[in-house]
């Protein structure tokens, strides 16, 4: 099975790369060295890009050729009241979780019958004060995918939307740490895989 894992150097993504050991694995990610160092860990091929920028995300797909399976696990997550939130940190949001994901699913090439993977948020978990930029951001990306869904059916590939509770990574370092009860990294990635590669795969698969 030929794979790319974007965010590969993330507490997910790293997850997710290392359950998939032993596939045709090709790893993205913005830390070169980490990246490098995670791809000779499970026999994978390091490819850094910044994928908020359409061309490195296209030269990045065009090197790794056509997919089986994609995993998006790239993302940020920032506090920001709606009276001092700016620009610039909303754009990021933004950038991160719906830009990357556009540029990914318009320059990427599928094999029939392959799975895109998408992580949006539990709603109630994150429409709640002080972040609004990142549930934006997140409804955005769910919002698109859902529309352009039948799009890609028609090309043989299913997109899939997950949604995770609290997963304890370094997604939470500037909030003050993960909630208790997250679920670590290597648990999600079980679920997120066994979840995600049944026949036939979920529109939303809810973890």
């Amino acid at each position: 099975m030929r794979v790319l894992v974007t965010g590969a150097t993330g507490g997910l993504g790293s997850a997710l790369a290392r359950a998939l050991a032993g596939q045709e694995l090709f790893l993205s990610g913005r830390r070169a060295g980490s990246l490098l160092d995670l791809a000779r860990e499970v026999g994978g091929r390091a490819l850094p890009a910044d994928l908020t920028d359409e061309l490195s995300a296209k030269a990045l797909l065009e090197e790794v050729g056509p997919l089986d399976l994609l995993l998006h696990a790239v993302g940020v997550a920032g506090r920001s009241p709606v009276r001092e939130v700016g620009r610039v940190a909303l754009e990021e949001m933004l950038a991160a979780h719906l830009l990357t994901a556009v540029f990914l699913l318009k320059h990427a090439r599928f094999s029939r019958g392959a799975r895109a993977v998408f992580f949006g948020a539990y709603p109630t978990y994150v429409r709640v004060p002080g972040f609004a930029p990142y549930a934006a951001a997140k409804g955005a990306l769910e919002a698109y995918l859902e529309a352009a869904r039948k799009e890609m059916a028609r090309e043989g590939v299913s997109l899939v939307l997950v949604r995770l509770p609290a997963v304890a990574t370094g997604l939470w370092t500037p909030l003050g740490g993960p909630p208790k009860g997250a679920l670590s990294p290597e648990e999600a990635a079980k679920r997120v895989l066994e979840g995600v590669l049944r026949e036939p795969p979920p529109a939303l698969l809810e973890v």
